[in-house]
């Protein structure tokens, strides 16, 4: 099975990608919701189209990498641009061409290739991309998307966005630690004890209410578009931090805020307006006890950055008492059982 996205933000398509007749694009609908899905979050969609319209001048080519339903490039050729590139690995490709002839966008060219495989006579002007994930690494579309920058951005060039900052809160929400204990507390009558610890060493996505976090909140570092390098991914971002007040936190939560161009931005956290977006929640095996007299020292660090493969995390927190950390690659390998098929 292999994936599309809408600026990278991939999703299940049908393994049945053609119908047997020289390879022709047969659409997958699951597509068309997901993208439907994201044209739908104006925050996301809007503040692109603003930041293009701010950045691209006629005399400038762009490229839109992971193009997914093409409204990035056809807002770039709006916005005058003297030619525009539009990428992606996906067959749903075939469909953005087609929504962008019938809109009249007859100048942009399509390509269908990942970031191995494209082949340009030149460089570009403007390189968009709508890539992040949820707390940015969630889809691991970095690394592909710098191959492209390093090889086609021309010397002086813009990337859109142009920075993204990473961020995490402390959670004291009892309603998320009701929820992760929902296996210990004999549901059914039953006993899952052999389970019960997983969701406290699992990261999952959340869309949570301001309150459910500490007023405190770690900026753990930007990612500069045109600066940052492949060989400092994966990495380890590290926060200092002082508790708004004396509680137990029971997980952390990260999101990312993005800068398309200047003045323009949007964040995905907890405080912000939602969008399609999620937080994670990195839970803690235990209650953490905080106290603003003690600073704590918190990172959060993506294990896999490789496109296709599960993205897994690296989560701790610690002060001048104590220290807990959850690695979720090293507990899934030493969960993996080869199990026979058959009777057990």
């Amino acid at each position: 099975m292999s994936k599309t996205n809408d600026g990278n933000n991939s999703v299940d398509i049908s393994a049945n990608e053609t119908d047997g007749s020289a390879g022709r694009h047969r659409m997958s609908y699951r597509d068309v919701a997901m993208h439907k899905v994201m044209l739908q979050d104006l925050v996301r969609t809007e503040a692109y189209e603003k930041a293009i319209n701010a950045v691209v001048k006629p005399e400038h080519s762009v490229l839109d990498f992971g193009c997914g339903s093409g409204v990035l490039s056809m807002f770039a050729a709006r916005a005058k641009a003297g030619k525009v590139i539009a990428v992606d690995r996906s067959p749903f490709i075939k469909n953005a061409q087609e929504i962008a002839l019938v809109n009249g966008f007859e100048n942009i060219d399509f390509y269908h290739d990942d970031h191995e495989s494209l082949q340009l006579d030149e460089k570009v002007d403007v390189i968009v991309s709508e890539w992040m994930g949820h707390c940015l690494f969630y889809e691991a579309m970095l690394e592909p998307l710098l191959t492209v920058r390093d090889r086609y951005l021309a010397k002086g060039g813009t990337m859109i966005p142009a920075q993204l900052s990473l961020h995490v809160g402390l959670v004291v929400d009892e309603d998320v630690l009701e929820d992760l204990c929902f296996l210990q507390e004999l549901p059914y009558g039953l006993d899952f004890s052999p389970i019960a610890h997983v969701p406290f060493q699992q990261s999952d996505l959340v869309a949570l209410s301001p309150d459910s976090l500490l007023d405190s909140v770690a900026d753990l570092g930007e990612l500069d578009m045109l600066t940052i390098t492949k060989t400092e991914t994966p990495r380890v971002f590290t926060a200092k931090l002082i508790p708004s007040e004396k509680t137990d936190i029971f997980a952390l939560c990260g999101w990312f805020s993005a800068q398309l161009s200047p003045g323009v931005q949007f964040g995905t956290g907890p405080n912000d307006i939602p969008t399609h977006w999620d937080q994670i929640l990195f839970p803690l095996p235990q209650p953490f006890s905080v106290d603003p007299a003690r600073e704590l020292t918190i990172t959060l660090s993506p294990q896999t950055e490789q496109v296709g493969k599960e993205q897994f995390w690296c989560w701790s927190i610690s002060d001048s008492e104590n220290s807990l950390t959850v690695n979720e690659q090293q507990l899934q390998q030493q969960a993996i059982v080869d199990v026979a098929q058959g009777k057990l």
